[in-house]
Order: structure tokens, then sequence, then C-alpha cells
């Protein structure tokens, strides 16, 4: 009996297993592959933007409008100024000068009061172009502060005079208290090229408050000269007795002649840009 038993257990224990095996297996839940952590897109650099340094707009500049439509514009550098003359570009240099502002380039020159200037090239000494002339400041940047003040005035020299080429008023302030021939006696000088200008011609004669003694009363002196002689002079110079508001003077020139009726020629002096 107990084998009986035991062989009946035997069969179900083997059907059991059979059956267990033959059920599929059930696999695991499908699981979706972890997903990789995000990484930076690499971005493409951007563009550098075009280079304009800011000393270049804080440069010092001056725009003036010159006779004939001309503009020229002028960028204040340490040792120069770079002037631009409608599209042409000229890198000066500065030049001493006890009264004007003046920048060079090789043979061309600006030369300016601050208010008016002119622009000329110089190649021919005798024979002076004009490459820019009556050029008034239009804006300035900073807004200049008046350092000078100015005498206005006009000279006349004759109804039609024959100038040559190089004419050039030379209009003086002067110390009267030295003599003519010390170069202290000039405090202030302005020399504007008249080529085929017509009487008579304005001026403003620039001078520095500053170097000028208020209570000696100065004097104004002019002349023009060409071709290396003396053409026309003010016979007798003007009293300013007011140098703190100096009423605007007429200078009348007179054809300049020698003790025989010739001209007499120029007195050598250091040359002007």
């Amino acid at each position: 009996m107990l084998m009986s038993t035991l062989y009946l257990f035997t069969i179900l224990l083997a059907i059991a297993v059979s059956a267990s095996a033959a059920l599929p297996q059930q696999s695991a839940p499908h699981q979706a592959p972890p997903t990789p952590v995000d990484q930076p897109k690499q971005q493409s650099p951007a563009p550098h933007p075009i280079s304009r340094s800011p000393l270049h707009f804080a440069l010092p500049r001056r725009e003036y409008l010159c006779a004939g439509g001309a503009r020229i514009m002028i960028l204040v550098e340490t040792n120069g100024a770079r002037l631009t003359l409608n599209d042409h570009i000229y890198n000066m240099k500065v030049i001493e000068s006890s009264s004007t502002t003046k920048y060079a380039e090789g043979s061309v020159a600006w030369s300016s009061t601050g208010e008016e200037g002119f622009l000329v090239d110089n190649t021919d000494p005798a024979h002076p172009k004009m490459l820019a002339e009556g050029c008034q400041l239009q804006s300035s940047f900073p807004v200049a502060t008046p350092t000078t003040s100015s005498i206005n005035g006009t000279a006349t020299f004759g109804q039609h005079p024959a100038l040559p080429a190089d004419a050039i008023l030379i209009v003086q302030l002067r110390d009267p208290t030295h003599d003519a021939d010390d170069p202290a006696a000039v405090l202030a000088e302005e020399r504007i090229p008249l080529g085929a200008r017509k009487s008579p011609i304005s001026f403003a004669l620039r001078y520095d408050p500053s170097k000028i003694t208020a209570k000696v009363p100065s004097s104004i002196s002019a002349s023009i000269t060409g071709h290396g002689k003396l053409l026309f002079v003010l016979v007798k110079a003007v009293t300013i007795p007011d140098i703190t508001n100096p009423a605007p003077v007429r200078l009348a020139l007179s054809r300049a002649t020698s003790s025989k009726g010739q001209t007499p020629p120029v007195p050598e002096a250091p040359p002007h840009f």
C-alpha cells in the first residue's frame, strides 16, 4: 500500500514539473533604456562686434563748413590731428604757433583760430593753393569753451589793386611799450591769404586775455606782403585803449614805397604754415 502511494506521488510530481516547464516564461516588464543625461548644446561663437574703440569717440572733434560747401572734420589727437576734407584724410602734426592752431602734413597745413580756419597746400610757396577757405565752425565735441577773445575789424587797401597770388594780410596786436623789432612786442597775429579776394577784408584777431595787461593800451598794426615784398602797410597803428571791451576797428592800408619809389622788401621772418 505504501509503495503504491509513493509511486502515485512520484507520477503526479513528474506531471506537475512537466506542466510547469511547458508554461511560457513571463519576461520582465520592458524598460526603456535609460535616457542619457542631456548634454549642453554647443553654441557657435557669436560674431565679434565691429571694433569701435571708446577712445575714438572720446577724442575732441570739430566740424567746419567752408566756402563752396566743402566740409572739414578734425579729430584732435595727442600730438596732432586727423583732418578729413570731404573724403580725403590728412594725418597732421601740430605746429607751434602763438595765436592760432596749426597742423601740417607735408606741404598741406591747417590754420584755425577756433571759430574760423583754412586749409592750404604750400607745395609751391610762391603760389599757395587754397584747398578750403572761409571755414566756419559748425559743431564741436566737447562743446568748446572760449579761452580767447578777439578784435574784429576790416582792412581796406584800395579799390582794385593787382595783388599777387601769394598775397597775405598780416594783422598784429602789439605792445607799444616794447621796441618794434622786439618779438615780445607781438601779442597776437592773424595771417589771411588773400589770393583773388577783394577789399575790404574782414578779420578776427584772436588773443589770450591772460597774457595781456588790461591797463596798458595795445595797438593794431597791419600789412600785406606778396612775392617777398611789402605791398601795403598801415601807416599809423590803431590804439586799443580798453582791451577788455574792444570796438571793431577799420584799417586803411596804404601802398608801401621806399624813399626812391621802389617797393621795399619784406624783412626775413620765421616761416609760417
